[in-house]
């Protein structure tokens, strides 16, 4: 009935190159597809739940701290600040920054102290650094949420 045979050459050849529904080009793309997709939705992850502010506090020229929510160079609108105490009287604090500007810092029973390790407002000198952590009033008086004696250079 059949003249000719089906195939021209090797049975086994031609099946087994059949069983390949994909060339290699094909593969490579398919993959360059998936990590392109991997990447836009990392990045459309970060965009959509991800931190927009640092969340380690950073040196700022002068010395000053600033972080989250917070500007260096005083204490109105940020909470916190780099100064030299240059008075304690009582419970209340007097900060020069390093722009020249005195604050005066109030203090309560939930102030923390910190001078290296932990301390009452007593052991705050003048002319020590500090950092105060608090928010500022009306009329600039800073509510001292903690005070960091930094170290003696």
């Amino acid at each position: 009935m059949i003249a000719s045979p089906a195939v021209d050459g090797d049975l086994n050849a031609e099946m087994r190159h059949a069983a390949k529904p994909f060339s290699r080009t094909t593969l490579v793309l398919a993959g360059l597809v998936v990590l392109a997709i991997a990447f836009g939705g990392g990045a459309w992850t970060h965009a959509a739940f991800g931190s927009s502010t640092p969340s380690a506090p950073t040196r700022q020229a002068g010395g000053q701290q600033a972080g989250a929510g917070q500007q260096g160079g005083g204490f109105r609108g940020g909470r916190g600040t780099t100064g030299t105490v240059d008075r304690v009287d009582g419970t209340t604090v007097y900060v020069k920054t390093t722009q020249g500007t005195d604050v005066k810092v109030s203090t309560s029973d939930s102030t923390t102290v910190g001078v290296t390790q932990q301390g009452k407002l007593s052991d705050l000198k003048p002319g020590a650094t500090v950092v105060v952590q608090g928010q500022a009033g009306s009329d600039g008086t800073v509510a001292a949420q903690a005070i960091t004696q930094e170290a003696a250079r």
